[in-house]
């Protein structure tokens, strides 16, 4: 079986090489398949000569019968012995790096032509400074995990083997991924990344505390009035504070794709680079005013840019509530002495829900101008989106599956129906209207797409300070935030003028 791998990722390499050296002008896909049963056959012709051609006058099997397999030429037996080795970085650390390692070390078992080894470089922002440091020393990796904000510069590093043209080499269908999904890590000409671990926020709450205060279960369609109205009976019950959460960037923009309002012009830079941001006008404003505000009201105790405080804070029932990602609903659910419940993120006053941004991060391969080393990597890309360990990541984290072909899964259905929190996420999803009632497309909940979107949201995390510290109005920190942000967008989109 092993051996037969090995034939199988050389046949693919020979298949992607070939695609390579097509020039110019695509092929009909009748015509791909056509040169890549050509390009099997070959192969396997050229097998059975070398293994006649080496073998000895008294080992030479008889004609009408195929040359033992151990026969196998010198040259051919060094090439199995040898695996391609292929460095993968990724951003996921805790109980999330163990079940990566988890995968990493199911592929490697799996087979003997590939040998991945990952290495955890830190957060997501980590990872992405780490790999622009790597491009500029010839250090990167062949495979990286970067996130969903990195995109646009993913795009435009020139680096990559884009993953439209390892699937059309292949036969691969795209249309089992997630539509959103697919279309977050997709520019005109189809899916650039493979699509890994995606998460959305949603609203974690103390199912034990709201039965004990009367209280029923949060909306999946709350407003922000209704949210603080919601507060001020948690609070009037004896709770320390109604919701926590940290000052990070994501939740302003989860919140304000809820709102329906935009981050960037040119439709969320979505039909045109992005060149200004917009988020300090309309629907930005409120959200901000909303979020600042339970701060300033005293709803939420003021912990910074952190993740694991406001987490203790919850599962410690100095709240009852807590705004998180899917990707944490394992350890939310057990990290604390209550029943943990989930629901929607809410939305401002003056809009409908809209629903939510794609989060999380895709996996990128970077070009190593070598094709064996190339479809090396592209055939460990593959196996992380398969159906088991899709389920194994979902299961063992709360990334939701990437994949439409296994919601009728066995396993996940029994998963499911012991842990609804999981599902929540994807529900939220499924609900997000994609198009306006007009059948316009809704660029708000496509999410925000600039070259320099990860240096801008950290303005958003200075926004907060800027009003619980220095005194500004929400929209004065917004306007600072957004001037800083055009003179981000102005340095980058330099470069592609």
């Amino acid at each position: 079986m092993k051996k037969m791998f090995k034939l199988m990722i050389l046949m693919l390499i020979l298949a992607l090489s070939l695609a390579a050296c097509g020039g110019d002008t695509a092929k009909e896909p009748v015509e791909e398949a056509a040169v890549e049963e050509v390009a099997v056959e070959e192969v396997e012709e050229e097998a059975v000569e070398e293994v006649e051609e080496e073998a000895t006058p008294e080992e030479a099997a008889p004609e009408e019968e195929a040359a033992p397999e151990e026969e196998a030429a010198p040259e051919e037996e060094e090439a199995m012995a040898e695996a391609v080795e292929i460095a993968f970085w990724h951003a996921m650390g805790g109980e999330l790096g163990v079940v990566v390692d988890e995968l990493v070390a199911r592929y490697n078992d799996s087979q003997d032509a590939v040998h991945v080894t990952a290495t955890y470089q830190g957060s997501y922002d980590d990872t992405y400074n780490a790999l622009l440091a790597a491009f500029d020393t010839g250090t990167e990796p062949n495979i990286t995990q970067n996130f969903d904000l990195a995109s646009q510069t993913m795009f435009d590093t020139g680096r990559l083997v884009p993953a439209y043209e390892l699937m059309a080499a292949d036969g691969f269908d795209d249309s089992i991924f997630v539509p959103a999904v697919k279309d977050y890590y997709s520019d005109q000409d189809g899916m650039v990344a493979m699509a890994f671990n995606s998460s959305t926020p949603i609203l974690y709450y103390n199912v034990d505390m709201f039965e004990e205060l009367g209280l029923d279960a949060p909306s999946q369609d709350m407003t922000f009035s209704e949210f603080t109205a919601l507060c001020d009976e948690i609070q009037a019950g004896g709770t320390e504070y109604c919701v926590t959460f940290g000052q990070v960037g994501w939740y302003f923009e989860q919140i304000l794709a809820n709102s329906g309002g935009l981050y960037f012009n040119n439709d969320n830079g979505r039909t045109a680079r992005a060149s200004e941001a917009v988020f300090n006008e309309g629907q930005g404003v409120e959200v901000f005013t909303f979020l600042s505000g339970l701060f300033a009201d005293g709803y939420a105790p003021n912990l910074g840019k952190t993740w694991t405080d406001t987490d203790a804070a919850f599962h410690a029932e100095q709240a009852a509530m807590v705004f998180d990602s899917t990707s944490g609903a394992l350890g939310m659910q057990e990290g604390g002495d209550f029943t943990v419940g989930t629901t929607y993120i809410p939305h401002s006053d003056s809009s409908d829900r809209n629903g939510v941004v794609i989060g999380g991060a895709a996996l990128w391969l970077l070009d190593a101008e070598d094709d064996v080393i190339n479809a090396a990597a592209w055939d460990f890309m593959k196996f992380m989106a398969q159906p088991d360990q899709q389920v194994t990541w979902h299961t063992g984290t709360g990334y939701f599956p990437v994949r439409t072909d296994i919601v009728d899964n066995a396993e996940l259905e029994a998963f499911w129906e012991e842990n609804p929190n999981f599902v929540t996420a994807i529900n939220q999803l499924e609900d997000t209207h994609t198009t306006k009632e007009d059948g316009s497309v809704n660029y708000a909940v496509l999410g925000g797409q600039a070259g320099p979107f990860p240096a801008i949201r950290q303005f958003i995390v200075d926004a907060y300070s800027a009003v619980l510290d220095d005194g500004m109005t929400p929209q004065e920190a917004l306007d600072a935030a957004a001037e800083k942000a055009n003179q981000e967008l102005s340095d980058y989109n330099a470069f592609f003028e």
